[in-house]
């Protein structure tokens, strides 16, 4: 079993204000604040986190990123949608990119920034998504954006992302 496996050794807890998930073999510091949370959360990693955990490193395997980034994103992205306190969009700071989308919890996008950048849809709130930036970068006002930020935006502001197509016949027609 890989140290980024689900098990039931794995639990939460708070440690000098922040949010940390424990498993066997290392400790995992999310970069939320106890006064960003909406709840404590209970210890146990639960079986239902183990399938949100599953569901967004599913997804983020489409990148092909490497093994402990993949985790940190999975775990933030589980504590972002599960724990986090919700906040205001702030739309502003980025373009439109996009007309009647509805993107869904777990789905990769590009958001209309200073130049496109990549996250993952956490949570679905109507009209606004919840997301964590999976790079840095720049608002349109120039403000600074880091991977592992949680922000939210309009529907409008995301577009789906579509990977890159290795395939031979990409390139026919």
């Amino acid at each position: 079993m890989s140290a980024f496996t689900p098990s039931a050794c794995w639990h939460w807890q708070v440690n000098a204000g922040k949010l940390q998930l424990h498993t066997s073999s290392a400790v995992h510091n999310t970069p939320f604040l106890l006064n960003d949370l909406n709840a404590m959360p209970a210890p146990e990693f639960t079986l239902a986190q183990a399938e949100l955990f599953w569901q967004f490193r599913h997804t983020l395997e489409a990148l092909n990123l490497p093994e402990a980034i993949c985790f940190a994103a999975t775990i933030d992205a589980i504590a972002a949608q599960l724990f986090l306190r919700q906040t205001g969009h702030k739309s502003w700071w980025f373009t439109p990119v996009s007309h009647l989308y509805l993107p869904q919890a777990t789905e990769l996008v590009w958001i209309g920034a200073a130049e496109p950048l990549l996250a993952i849809i956490t949570a679905q709130h109507g009209n606004c998504c919840q997301l964590l930036l999976l790079q840095q970068g720049h608002t349109l006002q120039g403000k600074q954006l880091y991977a592992g930020q949680v922000l939210v935006l309009l529907n409008d502001r995301v577009q789906a992302f579509a990977a890159p197509s290795h395939h031979p016949l990409a390139k026919s027609a």
